[in-house]
This record gives C-alpha cells, structure tokens and sequence, in this order.
C-alpha cells in the first residue's frame, strides 16, 4: 500500500511499533507497516490522528492531506520536499520559455476535452451548431499551436472566448438546466454554476496533492496569476480536466439540479467526480486510474521543467 484513504467519520489513526493502526470504536479495524505508506488521505470529518502518528510521520516525510470539497483549498502536513533541483527548475520556467509551453500545452488540452465532451454528448446528432463549434475549437486549437508570438494574455484570451462558446453550445442544447444563463465563477446564485464551482473544488484538491507529490511548488503557476495563498499552478493544471472530470458529470445529473443546492446534491456530486477518477482508462497502452493517471501527468510536467529533452503532452480524453 503507497496510499491510505479514510473516508468513514469517527476513525482514530495511532502508532503502535511501526505501524499505524486504525481505530473505531476502540477496535482496531486496520494495521499498516508505515514503511509501506507514501500518502494518508483524510477524506471526512471527525477522524482524529495521535501527536505520535504526527511525529512518525513528519520523521519518515509521509504526506497527509486533509481534504477539504467545500473550499478551494487543499491543506497538507508533516511535509517539506527535500528535493530542490525540481522547484529550481519551475522557477526558472519563465525565463527558458518552458512556462509559456506549458501553459499552451494546457490549454491545448482544455479545448480538445471540451470537444470530445461535445462529441460524446452530441454523437447521435448532425447539427448545424454542432459544427459550428468544433470548427471554432479546431481554429482556436490551430491557433495556439502555430502562433509564434504568443504570450498569456493571447492564451487567455483564446482560452476564455473558447469558454464561452462552449458553455452557450451546452446550454442552448439543453445539456444544461434552464436556468444557467452565463458561466460565473465565483458567488453566483446559479444552481449550475454552484454545481460546476463545487466540482472544480473537488478536482482542485486532487490536482494539489498531486502536485505536492511531484515536488512542485503549488503556487508559481505558469498561466494564472501569482498571488498570495492562490495555487497558481494547480489551477493551471486543472485546465486540461475540468471538462472530463466536472462538466460531464454536472451534464449528467442536470436533472437533479433544482432550486436548493443541497448536501444531497453535493454528495451526488462529489460521489460521481470520485468514481469518475477512480475509472480504469487507456495510458501509454495499460489502464490506469484516472487518479494515478493524473498523477503520472503531473511527474511528466516535473520532467520537462528538469529536462532539455523531455516534452509535455496534455491527457486527451476519449468522447
């Protein structure tokens, strides 16, 4: 085992001779060789961790990540990455062009799962909208990849009317419900647009653990702007996702988006978004979890800023 995962309120993690042992209700229900265990995942409240655990831990520098879906933010302990060659790298990106490359990469990326999202709701369709807009995405796509001047306004700016072109494409076939208009990131009292925000949190914590576990600093990102306690980088990252691992799933319990954004609607959504990364999919000619795949694209991100010849190529999902 590389990764524990808690999910269950009411556990208690301990120590007992180089192990950890897993307690509810004063049982012990699970003992694992500390040895074997990279990451520890506290996925629900009320699970509580012995100061003994907490020192063997930091000691042997296994991560533990508290997950958070209501916020954008995922917190991490015990952890401080001994390997500086890899942060030297990130923060000599933009002076060697490679953060302007991979900040197209990612959006490159983003565009092509937009639509193969497209295409995998509308494959039974001929539409003349349908058309439309994967001829607009393939123009912006052809866009980024052969304009030599580009910088991070023209990707943004690329990135965002792309954005709205498919959001308007999903709501005008009803692959939305009736009442998202416009896409808001931020305090909309939209139902869709809470579902999407939520969702995004949730794909956010799993993009920053990930992120930690390459060595990467989370905050000096390669697109989005730096600022104090934003993690620039994961959210530059998350680009390439967003569509596969949200917007699918908010598609398919539109149904189920009313008035009242409940904890039950929050549930549904966060179950479907775990199960949707926990699917065996196609990766260099094996099948991965989209988790472990995530993963591996993230140490493929920490090569190409260490390496001269290493390239970094976004995960295209299949429609």
């Amino acid at each position: 085992m590389k990764h524990l995962v808690l999910n269950s309120f009411g556990l208690f993690l301990g120590l007992k001779s180089e192990r950890l042992v897993v307690y509810k209700n004063k049982e012990i229900i699970k003992e694992i060789a500390l040895k074997s265990i990279k990451t520890i995942h506290i996925n629900s409240p009320g699970i509580s961790l012995s100061s003994d655990l907490v020192f063997a831990c930091s000691l042997r520098g296994i991560k533990v990540f508290f997950q958070n879906f209501d916020s954008f933010c995922a917190t991490h302990s015990l952890y401080e990455h001994k390997g500086v060659n890899v942060l030297r790298q990130q923060f000599n990106s933009e002076n060697n062009g490679k953060a302007i490359n991979l900040a197209k990469e990612f959006i490159i990326g983003k565009i092509k799962n937009q639509r193969a999202t497209i295409l995998y709701f509308t494959r039974n369709k001929t539409l003349p909208e349908k058309f439309k807009i994967l001829n607009y995405l393939n123009g912006a796509i052809y866009a980024l990849k052969h304009d030599t001047k580009l910088n991070k306004d023209k990707i943004f700016g690329i990135e965002g009317s792309v954005a709205s072109a498919y959001f308007e494409f999903l709501r005008t076939q009803n692959l939305l419900p009736a009442s998202f208009w416009v896409r808001t990131k931020r305090n909309s009292d939209e139902i869709t647009n809470k579902a999407l925000n939520y969702g995004y949190a949730i794909l956010l914590n799993i993009i920053y653990k990930s992120v930690i576990n390459a060595g990467l600093n989370p905050y000096f990102g390669v697109l989005h702007t730096m600022r104090s306690s934003k993690p620039s980088l994961v959210l530059d990252i998350m680009e390439e996702y967003r569509s596969f691992v949200v917007d699918r799933n908010i598609i398919k319990i539109r149904a189920n988006l009313k008035d009242d954004f409940s904890q039950d609607i929050k549930k549904i959504i966060a179950t479907n978004i775990l199960n949707s990364l926990g699917k065996r999919l196609i990766y260099n000619h094996s099948k991965l979890t989209l988790e472990s795949i995530i993963q591996r694209q993230i140490y493929k991100i920490s090569a190409f800023l260490c390496e001269n010849d290493k390239k970094y190529k976004s995960y295209i999902f299949r429609w």
